[in-house]
């Protein structure tokens, strides 16, 4: 008998891959395979679906599954739909109805699928209003909930985390996220018996008492990090796309990689891509009232290019080329400073007096400079990508520009925000306790 080449079996390689990024058996990974097709042909049975959808670990590969082949939203309305009718469901089966209503915006109708389920100690159910906390800043009640969940949430703060890179798992990742925030606390506002300088007309042992937020230069970069955790749980791959769109035609690997690891495609996904407008819209009545309105200015921040006036320690001075508006950029720095005169195109937000730069800096010839304004006018995230991808085409042919991008772009992972996490302590650095405990106060009511 000769040999017959034999077609791949697409089937086989979905279980197979899934047995390798998921870390499952091929019988779990086939039931996983199962879960998935439902989205786009409900079985008139739900039984075998149900019952997989009890397995935290089935449950959470499905929703990733699913985010990967850009089948989130409405694709899953039909399926969702039948789960709600679903007699005695599992902690899975209501996880996976609140992140579908999340992502149709429903965030209130979320947290009150998940509070209904929490009892259960289900550790999707525990992360996923641990992240609520987080929105909401309130570090402290969000470690707590992830250490039901079974999170390390012993973190060692010298250790750096990238929001970006990191692929130990959602709760891991958020313990690491709030960490800086939960173990280093704000010092008090006022005394434990004093009149809280909120305005309530309560003490502030009964108000404000545990609940102190860092200042918001200090959230800021945390801020962010919240955006792009809500962009990797409903839009994880946009920034990779982003990428491939902007090296299409670069053949330099060290270029390639370059743009695929930075956190420039991040930025654009996030403004250009509109996930930050979608995530206040979903999310904003979460965050604490400055947080909405810091936000609200980076969204209307617009993408420019801006002339080096002056590079200093810890700041460089820019002027925009579109405004003619001096600018003072901090703790968001190139590695190097830059030379004055030089053409750098970047998205500077406003944080405090100063400006920040969480996308990094890249440079530009003077050539490049009017196109750049145009398309960076039109805020579509198509003409952005297309014009500075123009920027890749011309350095893979000049090695002095790549040199120069290799400086100007940050690409220690976003090093600057990373350290302002792990800077938010109080001013004198020492940790400050956890709220009072109930009972170790007589007076507190």
């Amino acid at each position: 008998m000769s040999d017959v080449d034999v077609p791949d079996d697409p089937r086989a390689d979905r279980v197979h891959r899934a047995t390798v990024e998921f870390g499952l058996s091929v019988d779990d990974a086939e039931r996983l395979e199962r879960v998935v097709d439902a989205a786009g042909d409900v079985p008139d049975e739900l039984g075998d679906v149900v019952e997989s959808l009890a397995d935290p670990d089935l449950t959470e590969a499905a929703w990733t599954r699913w985010s990967d082949d850009d089948l989130l939203g409405a694709p899953l309305d039909a399926l969702v739909d039948r789960l709600a009718d679903v007699d005695e469901p599992s902690p899975g089966v209501a996880w996976l109805r609140a992140r579908h209503l999340a992502w149709h915006g429903r965030t209130a109708a979320a947290i009150d699928l998940l509070e209904s389920a929490r009892s259960s100690g289900d550790r999707l159910v525990l992360a996923d209003l641990a992240a609520i906390e987080a929105d909401r800043s309130n570090a402290a009640a969000a470690r707590e909930l992830l250490r039901e969940a079974g999170a390390d949430v012993d973190i060692d703060l010298d250790t750096a985390f990238d929001p970006y890179a990191a692929d130990r798992g959602f709760a891991q990742e958020l313990a690491e996220e709030v960490a800086p925030f939960a173990m280093l606390r704000p010092k008090p506002m006022a005394g434990r018996n004093d009149r809280c300088p909120c305005g309530s007309g309560k003490k502030y042992k009964q108000c404000h008492l545990g609940r102190e937020l860092h200042p918001i230069a200090e959230r800021a970069g945390w801020l962010y990090v919240k955006v792009m955790r809500f962009m990797q749980v409903n839009a994880a791959l946009l920034p990779a796309a982003i990428a491939d769109d902007i090296v299409d035609a670069v053949t330099d690997p060290e270029l390639r990689r370059m743009v695929q690891d930075s956190y420039l495609t991040v930025d654009l996904a996030l403004f250009e891509g509109g996930v930050a407008q979608r995530f206040l819209d979903a999310r904003g009545s979460l965050l604490p009232p400055d947080e909405a309105d810091l936000l609200w200015s980076w969204i209307d921040a617009d993408r420019s290019v801006f002339e080096v006036a002056r590079s200093r320690g810890g700041a460089m001075d820019v002027i925009d080329v579109a405004t003619r508006k001096r600018k003072t950029v901090v703790d968001t720095l190139p590695d190097a400073p830059l030379e004055a005169g030089w053409k750098i195109i970047g998205r500077l937000v406003p944080v405090g007096d100063g400006h920040r730069a969480y996308g990094g800096f890249l440079p530009v010839n003077d050539d490049m400079v009017a196109p750049m304004l145009e398309a960076f006018a039109t805020g579509e995230l198509e003409t952005v990508t297309l014009a500075i991808g123009q920027i890749f085409e011309t350095a893979a042919t000049h090695d002095e520009l790549r040199e120069a991008f290799d400086e100007g772009l940050d690409m220690s992972a976003l090093d600057e925000l990373l350290a302002e996490l792990g800077d938010a302590a109080p001013s004198d650095g020492e940790p400050q306790p956890d709220a009072d405990q109930p009972g170790d106060d007589p007076d507190v009511s």
